[in-house]
């Protein structure tokens, strides 16, 4: 179902309904405009500059104009009038351009009607004939009906002067005119009707545009049409710096100082586009890459038509394979993972993915739309998401109760949440696990001698205390064998070995002071004893899986790591400590927790010796000022220096309290090693001989 949901969306992206809601406009402006600015610049074309009609140019106050109005007549010109300038001013301008070597020079600025100083620009128009073209504006009053027979529509297209068109030459005009608010396409042929009305096309495309125009002037030849290309912008504004106008009549030694150019042959041979810069006059507009002039936004499309760099819009059929692409990954990704976050951030990364991908084409002039491959994505990896959420809710009731079987709430919680792994668990494998083994002692003595109703009644007691410890730190208690306590982190679900092992050293801990607080209330009470347990732990690879009869089964852990955690629990007696754990562990939690390292022994049912501690605190606790010695005492003790090692043994004892039994078991097996030393081969090890 979530994939028909992903096909369907695919093609839903593809109609004209949903192309043409404004937020799929707004996010495909968006991504368009991304990939410009992730995109590196280009180096801008050698043959394009811009002269502009600057702040500068316009500021009658400014010194720089007035110190040289008296050098200039233009300039004089410049400053005794606001604009508009006499057309005199412009005919200069052309003038000295071409002077100063340029091949076209484009004039973005309108200019219909009569004016002041029209003889004179005429004049130069026709001097350099074919050389300059003039810029028409076109504004739309009313858009047309769109309906072919009999559209209706206002369009009032501002056409140079007819003396100027008719001097300059034919197609001396070019139509500025740009696609939507933002500038990011163009046309470079059109029509009073294809501008009103976009979606009716009478065949007559008469109108070319501006920068379209120039470029064809300045290369001799015919440009081909091109409808609703994206503009390859080559960067930000003042990509190309803008030479602000009055500097042209400026002497050749304020120009060889300037920061926009040096020297008299800065224009030798370019394509000069002439036009306004300053805010005044409004002619600012919204770019992929910030807000732009519109006579650099014109010189920017100029230099991709020389340089004949086009952007091209990605086939329809690779279109829409990428959106179908990535709509039936992000839904099988959703159906591979069942963790909703991974869900999300695998989502994220497959459109992270294909945005990667669309922008590595685009940095190679091909435009894939984002909006529909994002939409069908994202949409199909959501509806995954919540199905899939509404579907495991609906059977997490069912599936809690098989899991109720094996297991406690809150592990049953957990486990829910990826119920394939401890289906695998069920089912038979081999897993590193954290055991704890926990026995109460002497506990054949007290059932012999206790009545059955105090004995279960305080047995209920303890396991009612100990229990929700191990559950609290998410160990699952797996069986109770008699007073025996199996228990075991990392059987159903893991959080890897470190937090496994922390999480059962820190369970042990709690339960000594839990039964610290019993035997207080028990030691008050005629029908309860104070009793004291036993706790081994051994983190090692095990068997998990479903045993049993076919009409009672049990869920539990096999293997030596589980038989070795019970031969700690055992040693607990013969070294008079409540808890031993395994080498394994210890170096899992040594950051965590503080260890009095018991011996380096060899456990019967092993072969080899394993060092064996007893967790003293949290780490957070002071470390017992005693401890460093005991440990060099034994360093000492198996480097077989006997003497030094049972002094220290028993000053140890001493700092201590007078009473420990593992200082007098080493002092005293030092003293014997003294009289009679272990083989030459011993390694420190000693050897336990009970189970």
């Amino acid at each position: 179902m979530i994939l028909g949901v992903a096909l369907l969306l695919v093609i839903f992206t593809g109609t004209r309904s949903f192309l043409e809601l404004s937020f799929t406009r707004e996010i495909a402006g968006m991504a368009h405009d991304a990939h410009f600015r992730l995109r590196d610049g280009i180096v801008p074309h050698s043959d394009i500059s811009i002269v502009g009609i600057t702040t500068s140019s316009l500021d009658q106050s400014s010194k720089g104009l007035k110190r040289w109005a008296d050098r200039s007549e233009t300039i004089k010109q410049m400053s005794e009038n606001i604009w508009p300038w006499p057309r005199s001013i412009h005919a200069r301008v052309i003038e000295r351009l071409f002077a100063e070597g340029a091949n076209v020079v484009a004039v973005d600025i309108a200019m219909p009607g009569d004016g002041r100083g029209d003889e004179e620009l005429a004049e130069v128009l026709r001097k350099y004939q074919g050389r300059v073209v003039l810029a028409s504006l076109l504004q739309i009053q009313n858009r047309a009906v769109l309906q072919y027979e009999n559209p209706t529509y206002e369009v009032s297209i501002f056409h140079p002067n007819p003396i100027f068109v008719e001097a300059a030459g034919e197609n001396s005009k070019g139509l500025v005119v740009y696609k939507d608010p933002v500038k990011r396409r163009y046309d470079s042929h059109t029509s009073e009707l294809r501008e009103a009305a976009p979606d009716i096309d009478d065949g007559n495309h008469d109108l070319v545009h501006f920068a379209v125009r120039a470029v064809e002037r300045f290369e001799g030849k015919t440009i081909s049409p091109r409808y609703g290309e994206v503009i390859p912008f080559q960067g930000g504004p003042a990509t190309y710096h803008y030479i602000p106008v009055e500097e042209l009549f400026m002497d050749a030694q304020f120009r060889e100082s300037s920061p926009y150019f040096k020297g008299r042959d800065f224009f030798r041979d370019k394509l000069v586009f002439y036009g306004p810069i300053a805010e005044i006059f409004h002619d600012v507009h919204a770019t992929p890459l910030g807000v732009m002039p519109g006579v650099e936004i014109h010189a920017q499309l100029a230099a991709s038509l020389l340089r004949g760099q086009r952007i091209l819009d990605a086939s329809s059929w690779a279109a829409g394979l990428l959106t179908a692409s990535v709509a039936l990954i992000c839904a099988a990704l959703v159906l591979r993972i069942r963790n909703p976050v991974g869900q999300l951030a695998a989502v994220f990364a497959v459109l992270l993915a294909a945005f990667g991908f669309t922008h590595l084409a685009f940095c190679r002039d091909l435009l894939f739309p984002t909006v529909t491959w994002l939409f069908a994505g994202f949409a199909s990896g959501l509806v995954g998401i919540v199905y899939l959420f509404v579907v495991e809710r609906m059977e997490r009731a069912h599936v809690r109760k098989t899991f109720g079987r094996f297991v406690s709430k809150r592990i049953a919680e957990v486990v829910l949440k990826n119920s394939e792994e401890f289906d695998q668990a069920r089912a038979g494998g081999r897993r590193s696990v954290a055991v704890l083994f926990s026995d109460i002692r002497s506990f054949t003595t007290w059932s012999e001698s206790a009545t059955p109703e105090h004995l279960v009644g305080q047995l209920n007691e303890y396991f009612e205390a100990m229990v929700p410890i191990i559950e609290d730190s998410y160990g699952n208690a797996q069986k109770f064998i008699g007073d025996a306590i199996l228990a075991a982190w990392g059987d159903t679900h893991s959080s890897g070995e470190n937090e496994d092992c922390r999480r059962a050293v820190s369970a042990a801990l709690k339960m000594r002071e839990v039964l610290r607080s019993l035997n207080a209330q028990w030691d008050n009470r005629s029908d309860r004893i104070v009793i004291s347990i036993g706790i081994g732990i051994n983190h090692g690879t095990v068997v998990t899986g479903e045993v049993g009869h076919s009409e009672r089964r049990e869920f539990t852990v096999l293997g030596d790591g589980v038989n070795f955690a019970a031969r700690l629990e055992s040693a607990t007696k013969q070294f008079h400590t409540d808890c031993l754990v395994g080498e394994t562990v210890e170096q899992l939690t040594r950051d965590h927790f503080t260890f009095r390292e018991v011996g380096f022994l060899r456990v019967k049912g092993k072969t080899k010796p394993v060092h064996i501690f007893t967790p003293l605190s949290e780490k957070s606790a002071p470390e017992p000022a005693w401890l460093a010695d005991y440990h060099k005492a034994l360093a000492l003790h198996r480097a077989r220096e006997f003497a030094g090692a049972a002094s220290l043994f028993e000053s140890v004892k001493q700092r201590i309290g007078g009473d420990d039994f593992l200082c007098d078991w080493y002092a005293a097996l030092a003293r014997r090693y003294q009289v009679d030393p272990p083989l030459a081969d011993w390694d420190g090890s000693e050897t336990l001989t009970e189970k």
